[in-house]
């Protein structure tokens, strides 16, 4: 599936990703291929892009992450990657 993470109209990571792993207010949870269309509020934490190549991991500050068929897209207003 398709992820892009968007932050200030600045595109910090768009590739394949096997699973997204992120944390709303709720708690953790996790994104794979085939999940059905849903919307989640952010929390301030790190948010993990699975890839064929390994993990990315980046530190979001809050934003929302939308799901549709084979794509994953996370508007925030800060994104970083974490080394």
């Amino acid at each position: 599936m398709e992820c892009q993470i968007v932050a200030c109209e600045q595109v910090v990571f768009a590739g394949a990703s096997t699973g997204v792993y992120a944390r709303s207010r709720d708690g953790w949870f996790g994104v794979l291929p085939g999940h059905a269309p849903a919307v989640f509020a952010l929390a301030d934490a790190e948010l993990r892009v699975n890839t064929e190549g390994g993990t990315r991991v980046f530190h979001v500050h809050g934003g929302t992450l939308f799901v549709a068929p084979d794509n994953v897209t996370v508007l925030t207003e800060q994104a970083s990657p974490v080394a």
